[in-house]
């Protein structure tokens, strides 16, 4: 006889191997039990001749492991008479109570209570307990290994408009698995993984739980950095934490006989193998990466039905091409700032004591805020109401998002001009929509100017030089009405107004062929400004046409001078202008009508 026999985890391989090894339905066993944690010997080709000898000789063979088709020999997955899985749900580990403890187990048992390990029960079910103490220490587990209150605590996935083209998906993701359990849609037919990117903030993980609990599926999260952390780092252990987290999750969904979420934050944390060549680490990262890609090939394919996979990063250019094949993870899938539907819905979620309609009046004071920065902004808010002795107010969450400067008067109004001068050139150059202006929101320094600019398929030097007279537009308002510029434009080599005009000029010659007489293609944009150093004679170019392009900016500020000195002064005041309240300003100095909206930023 043989049997192959699927266990929810590896921690279940040592304890049915015993189980087996002490004599299980009175017969001596050959036995198979592989938990991943030898990479070279727990592989299909290892073990077979010695599966087909025991045979042979009328013996009887069983192998265990949480990934059968992975480990064990394949002539005993071939030969087997049997195929076990072991599953625990509700009413296993009622009758698992009942057999161990004294009294009665409820007869309800919460389904996330059966997606624990063996070791999680073990613990719990010690002597001289109860049922209801044991299931009492069960359900506190749970509450730790599986989020359930940060379950409990996700937004809405109907409402959530903040997540935009992630949501979208999403929700048809939630109607065809609804479809697939109700089995009037193949597995087949499913999207089985996608790759949500952003920078950190987001709320990708949010997301995951929100999906979860719209699915009614279980939740398995993980990531390289905590397989990392509860190992002790050697391939092997590796490999074994990283086949056990795809296990829990082929667990939970046979568990439940619905379908799986597994979770896997950060997953530029396992390395392009693009980027190992030559690298000391190839030789660790290499078997790791092939054994995460056919973890994946299993966890989309028939072997793993149920089992969705989802990804989060926050660097998708450093993710392996491979991870996103079809197949695999399939797609990726950005989710951009929240606009101000998406920050009102928001604000719903974490103060819903206030009022729509107040909520409609501050949404655009938080215009470019990522949903955690407006999670830690209405608590500041609670802060303020709480040490006033008073109940949360929208005012409140205006003055966290706006928190008193440390800077003189004086300070303030510089860099009050500065941005009034972005919105006034932007403004008559007839580039963009003016979205906010806002200085102070995080830090004391901190200022923007939000334009949003058509949508432009091809891009021409002339787009990009009017991009360059508004990057300057700012120091050209300083010289203007103060008299010199400040370090206001420059210092950071990537986000300062210099720092942007030089790159995109550099880019002129060396990325683009649009700067003068050599149309050759040196480096990439972004690498652009890095080129100016080996070329003297380009950045005397550069340099020359960045001194033209502040002079037009400085044109403009001063036929304007006007309309910067009251924006100016009205942004030192209230530190906060919406785009309306700046074009009723620009409009009745200009005398023109109110301009068409931009579509993107």
């Amino acid at each position: 006889m043989a049997i192959v026999i699927a266990v929810p985890s590896t921690s279940w391989v040592s304890a049915v191997d015993d189980y087996f090894a002490h004599g299980a339905l009175g017969r001596r066993w050959t036995r198979y039990a592989r938990d991943g944690s030898l990479p070279r010997d727990h592989v299909p080709s290892n073990g077979c001749g010695t599966v087909a000898t025991s045979l042979a000789r009328g013996e009887c063979v069983v192998g265990i492991a949480s990934m059968p088709e992975r480990v064990l020999p394949d002539t005993l997955i071939a030969a087997a008479d049997f195929r076990i899985q072991i599953v625990v749900n509700a009413a296993v580990l009622r009758e698992a109570l009942r057999v161990a403890l004294p009294g009665t187990p409820p007869r309800s048992i919460p389904e996330d209570l059966t997606r624990l390990d063996l070791d999680d029960y073990v613990a719990a079910m010690r002597p001289g307990s109860t049922c209801a103490r044991a299931l009492s220490r069960i359900s506190d587990v749970a509450t730790h290994r599986l989020g359930r209150s940060a379950l409990a605590a996700s937004p809405d996935l109907e409402t959530a408009v903040e997540f935009g083209a992630a949501r979208t998906w999403c929700l048809a993701l939630a109607h065809d698995l609804n479809e697939y359990r109700a089995k009037r849609l193949p597995w087949s037919a499913l999207d089985r993984g996608a790759i949500w990117h952003s920078p950190p903030g987001y709320g990708k993980t949010l997301l995951a739980h929100s999906l979860a609990r719209k699915c009614d599926v279980p939740l398995i999260t993980g990531s390289i950095g905590e397989i990392f952390a509860s190992t002790s780092g050697f391939l092997d252990s590796v490999v074994k934490a990283q086949r056990e987290l795809f296990s829990r999750a082929a667990a939970a969904a046979a568990s439940t006989g619905r379908a799986a979420l597994l979770f896997l934050d950060e997953i530029d944390a396992l390395p392009s193998r693009e980027s190992l060549k030559n690298s000391r680490g190839a030789d660790f990262w290499m078997p790791v990466i092939a054994d995460f890609l056919l973890l994946l090939d299993d966890a989309t394919s028939g072997r793993r039905e149920g089992i969705v996979v989802i990804a989060a990063t926050n660097r998708i250019g450093a993710v392996d091409p491979a991870i996103l094949r079809p197949g695999r993870l399939e797609r990726s899938i950005e989710i951009l700032p929240p606009d101000e539907a998406g920050i009102q819905n928001i604000l719903r979620f974490h103060a819903p004591e206030l009022k729509r309609v107040e909520l409609q009046k501050i949404a655009d004071r938080l215009t470019g805020y990522t949903a955690a920065e407006i999670m830690e902004t209405v608590r500041a808010a609670r802060r303020i109401a709480r040490q006033a002795s008073r109940s949360l107010a929208a005012e409140d969450i205006v003055a966290a998002a706006l928190p008193s400067m440390p800077l003189s008067a004086d300070a303030i109004y510089r860099v009050a001009v500065h941005e009034a001068g972005h919105a006034v050139v932007a403004y008559f150059l007839g580039e963009g929509r003016i979205g906010h202006i806002r200085i102070g929101a995080r830090g004391a320094l901190n200022a923007q100017t939000m334009v949003e600019f058509e949508d432009a398929p091809i891009v021409t030097r002339e787009l990009m030089e009017k991009q360059a007279v508004l990057l300057l537009a700012g120091r050209a308002a300083e010289i203007e009405l103060l008299g010199s510029a400040s370090t206001g434009a420059g210092g950071d080599a990537t986000g300062s107004d210099l720092g942007k005009a030089t790159r995109m000029l550099a880019s002129l010659h060396f990325s683009y062929g649009l700067g003068g007489d050599e149309i050759v293609h040196m480096c990439a944009p972004d690498e652009a400004a890095l080129e100016l150093r080996r070329s003297p004679s380009v950045r005397r170019q550069v340099d020359s046409m960045l001194r033209a392009f502040q002079t037009r900016a400085l044109e403009i500020v001063r036929e304007n001078r006007a309309a910067v000195a009251e924006l100016a002064k009205l942004i030192a005041e209230g530190r906060f202008l919406s785009g309306n309240e700046i074009e009723t300003v620009l409009d009745r100095h200009s005398g023109s009508p109110p301009r068409k909206p931009g579509r993107s930023s």
